[in-house]
């Protein structure tokens, strides 16, 4: 028959408790492990917020200075230059009209001005070889094709339409040489002096770069007139464009 062991059967049941013992113990462990190992490794969402704050933050667009609000820079003021394409409408002696409106065949205009807080001065040089279907008489001369010279001297006054827009208007003495275009003598100029006058608008294209429109005329002054004198050149009336390089102090 089977004999019952006491000492056997503690041995037996000892050793399987203390197993599961230890293997809970074990489970409990590695839970506890785990359990502080996974936060950490995860941002908090106040953390995550804030460096997505930071992060947005670090790449902000701040806007551009505007240069052409008053007194906002240095900008403006300073010097632009460039060239022009015109249409010229003269009246020569005995009131005959010459014009012509091709605005490169004929030469090109060129200005020079400074400009500070919405005003300029400037100086303007425009030389027109023009023909005309008809012979036109001067004195004892007679031809058909014209050479004028202009330098005018403008004062202009610049009122801001717009960011970009500006207004312009002015008044300036023009110096004028004129002569029959087949003449080489430079005695053969007459030279005339004329009061002139300006209006047009222009546009900053960028903040270096200047489209201008101008419709200026120029009149011969009237008290420099004697009895005895003639004027060869009575009237001026040019529609110019000119593109202007500005550059700022």
């Amino acid at each position: 028959m089977y004999k019952f062991s006491l000492r056997k059967f503690i041995k037996i049941n000892i050793f399987r408790y203390t197993k599961k013992i230890i293997c809970i113990w074990l489970l409990i462990i590695v839970s506890f492990c785990f359990s502080r190992t996974i936060p950490a490794g995860e941002p908090l969402p106040s953390e995550k917020n804030k460096s997505d704050i930071v992060f947005f933050e670090s790449r902000l667009a701040y806007p551009e200075p505007d240069f052409f609000l008053s007194g906002s820079s240095s900008e403006l003021k300073g010097f632009y230059f460039g060239v022009g394409f015109r249409n010229v409408s003269l009246i020569v002696s005995d009131d005959v009209t010459i014009s012509n409106s091709d605005g490169t065949a004929n030469g090109i205009g060129t200005n020079l001005g400074y400009f500070w807080e919405e005003q300029a001065l400037e100086y303007e040089r425009q030389i027109s070889i023009i023909d005309h279907t008809d012979s036109v008489s001067y004195k004892t001369q007679t031809g058909e094709k014209l050479e004028i010279i202009q330098n005018n001297f403008w004062y202009i006054i610049y009122p801001k339409i717009s960011m970009k827009f500006y207004l312009h208007y002015g008044a300036g003495i023009q110096f004028t040489k004129t002569r029959f275009a087949s003449v080489d003598s430079i005695k053969s100029y007459e030279d005339e002096i004329a009061f002139g006058a300006e209006t047009g608008i222009s546009f900053f294209l960028m903040s270096n770069l200047k489209l201008l429109y101008r419709f200026s005329a120029g009149r011969k002054i009237p008290f420099l007139e004697t009895s005895n004198s003639s004027t060869f050149l009575k009237q001026s009336l040019l529609h110019t464009i000119f593109l202007n390089y500005y550059i700022p102090l």
